[in-house]
């Protein structure tokens, strides 16, 4: 007939779930808006595309509901300026823990001794990356920020069989690690001192830690005891500082 039916794009992308007005019985009227336009090809085709990676990410589970709302929010009340900085400071980030990460890594590998070096303190980091990772876990942060915790716990665990001997005892039903100091920390100072600051910074910290856990339990809300756990275990981390530990134990 010489006529063009163009295509029709449905255009939901714009749409938050805060916005939706559900319906039921008692609803008898509800306005409609309707706003019709053209459309170019690129973009119809970025939307197609970004629709589809959200669903793709919610079927492996790396996006939780509600990611998808918070990010178009950025684009529709954010300022450009601020969400190009942001972008540019989340980048750099990202570049310094993979930094980080491999000059941690390329130490450790090529340590062969560890005189002048703390295993408690290695310890230390390694419970309290983890006490963070799980508390990140249990809050339901993005993908991206777990991936980065997880790795550094990896690394941290994986920094314990440089610094001390690991062993599984299979004498018992339950095989069990055992942990062993290596001969070059055991026969030099840093043992003495290690053993020395962890018997009395043990003390302040332990009761620190009781004190404040009281104080969440009283004054602030948790889904859960173990949440309640996690929660007050990772604010004293931060409170205290992981690096004023270690600090401490080089001291």
């Amino acid at each position: 007939t010489g006529n063009y039916y163009p295509t029709i794009f449905f255009n939901e992308f714009w749409l938050l779930r805060d916005k939706l007005i559900a319906i039921n019985e008692s609803v008898t009227e509800l306005p409609l808006n309707l706003e019709v336009g053209p459309i170019s090809m690129m973009k119809w085709q970025l939307f197609l595309q970004i629709d589809q990676s959200f669903q793709i990410h919610r079927s492996y589970g790396s996006m939780l509901e509600g990611e998808a709302d918070e990010l178009k929010r950025v684009f529709l009340e954010g300022n450009p300026y601020l969400l190009v900085i942001t972008m540019v400071v989340s980048l750099l980030h990202s570049v310094f823990d993979f930094l980080a990460f491999k000059n941690d890594i390329q130490f450790w590998n090529k340590n062969k001794s560890m005189e002048g070096l703390s295993a408690k303190s290695v310890v230390v980091s390694f419970l309290c990356q983890l006490v963070v990772f799980l508390y990140l876990l249990d809050n339901e942060t993005s993908w991206m920020i777990l991936a980065s915790s997880g790795i550094g716990v990896c690394i941290e665990f994986w920094k314990i069989g440089k610094a001390m001997h690991i062993e599984i005892d299979r004498s018992g039903r339950i095989p069990m690690l055992r942990f062993r100091d290596r001969d070059s920390y055991a026969s030099n100072k840093t043992k003495e001192y290690d053993d020395i600051a962890m018997k009395y910074l043990s003390y302040v910290l332990f009761f620190l830690v009781a004190c404040f856990s009281v104080y969440s339990l009283m004054y602030e809300r948790h889904k859960s005891w173990y949440s309640w756990i996690l929660s007050s275990l990772t604010s004293c981390v931060y409170m205290f500082g992981k690096r004023s530990v270690l600090s401490c134990f080089l001291l």
